[in-house]
């Protein structure tokens, strides 16, 4: 009965292993911060993206991202979040 129960947990390891590893390198490409330029100001801004809104976009398929935090906050932390498109999609 274990060689039943052995078989099982490879099979599922051998499931999660990719699955495991395309959420980690969602995570990964969030998570480094970036010097982008703000198209409102035209001026350069720190820009920090949220990983695991991230990570839970990739699960549903989008490739989507969130600013976290920016150096023109909070003077200007209503904007659309236009800088985004300066970052290449994955």
């Amino acid at each position: 009965m274990w060689s039943v129960y052995t078989v099982i947990g490879y099979f599922l390891l051998a499931l999660l292993i990719p699955v495991c590893w395309a959420l980690g390198n969602a995570w990964r490409h969030a998570r480094i911060a970036r010097q982008l330029t703000c198209p409102a100001l035209g001026a350069p801004a720190d820009v920090g993206l949220d990983p695991w809104f991230a990570v839970r976009k990739h699960v549903s398929g989008a490739n989507e991202l969130r600013v976290l935090q920016c150096s023109r906050w909070p003077e200007h932390g209503d904007c659309a979040q236009e800088c985004l498109a300066q970052i290449a999609p994955r």
